[in-house]
């Protein structure tokens, strides 16, 4: 799935959504809030093993997840603490959805879903880690096999067909091999411009 075909597509959607929301005066960090707590129940009701009140929360926490940078940026109420917000909730997030489906395939008699879970959760959090470091190094890898779009997609696969183990154990594998690919990126990058410094 491209990223960018999808911000292309969902774009002018997402922009009338934000001008309506922004009439009403609604703060971007207010929409960021909603979809972390939305994807807090959506991993609460996966551990519960109620998929589809599951499905339907980490949607619309999804949802809030592509507008808040929207609304952000059409009421020019784009800041660094914003961002920085967003980013955090958003790594909590992923270990609600994560832990819940883990907790789910444990409670349905996989001994070993909760340590997946874990695995996977870490993966996720390594590939928005080389991310972050990278910029703070003043490099851009945001591209890689499996981004967010991708990981959201996967979990949602997960919630509305409740396949979690091989689904969970590819997520795992795509996101630490996102990892890689990334620090290998960065690495190259970094040594170029270190052969480039006078």
């Amino acid at each position: 799935m491209n990223a960018e075909r999808w911000r292309e597509y969902a774009g002018p959607w997402l922009s009338g959504l934000a001008r309506h929301l922004d009439r009403w005066g609604i703060h971007p960090n207010a929409i960021t809030v909603l979809g972390f707590l939305l994807s807090l129940g959506a991993g609460l009701l996966a551990g519960l093993d109620l998929r589809g009140g599951a499905a339907l929360l980490w949607m619309l926490g999804g949802l809030c997840d592509a507008l808040d940078g929207a609304l952000a940026r059409l009421s020019g109420k784009a800041s660094r603490a914003g961002a920085f917000l967003d980013s955090t909730l958003d790594r909590y997030s992923d270990a609600a959805i994560l832990l819940g489906v883990g907790a789910a395939w444990q409670r349905a008699g996989m001994a070993w879903g909760g340590w997946i879970a874990g695995f996977a959760l870490l993966g996720a959090l390594m590939v928005s880690y080389t991310r972050a470091r990278g910029e703070g190094l003043g490099i851009s890898i945001r591209e890689g096999l499996f981004t967010r779009l991708e990981r959201f997609v996967l979990i949602l696969i997960a919630l509305l067909s409740g396949w979690y183990g091989p689904l969970l154990v590819l997520f795992a594998v795509l996101a630490h091999l996102t990892a890689l690919q990334r620090a290998w990126r960065a690495m190259r990058m970094l040594r170029l411009q270190e052969r480039h410094q006078p």
